[in-house]
């Protein structure tokens, strides 16, 4: 991932909050948004917050992630 430090910063910690709204789709809707962009998506899998193999879901660790999030 390119950019500076606060564009990193900004990139993961979206991220994170997007793992809020893909969990409940996942859990409501039984898979994740159609549309997810392939920059998050990509940040979310070097995290391990995904899984890596079609059709993706969270992982574990990015559910607890997204509850995390929840909490602040």
């Amino acid at each position: 991932m390119e950019g500076s430090a606060g564009e990193k910063d900004f990139i993961l910690e979206y991220t994170r909050s997007q793992l809020v709204k893909w969990a409940n789709h996942l859990v409501t809707e039984g898979c994740l948004p159609d549309k997810v962009p392939s920059l998050y998506l990509e940040v979310a899998l070097s995290k391990g917050w995904l899984t890596k193999k079609e059709p993706r879901r969270l992982t574990a660790k990015g559910f607890k992630t997204a509850a995390s999030f929840l909490r602040r």
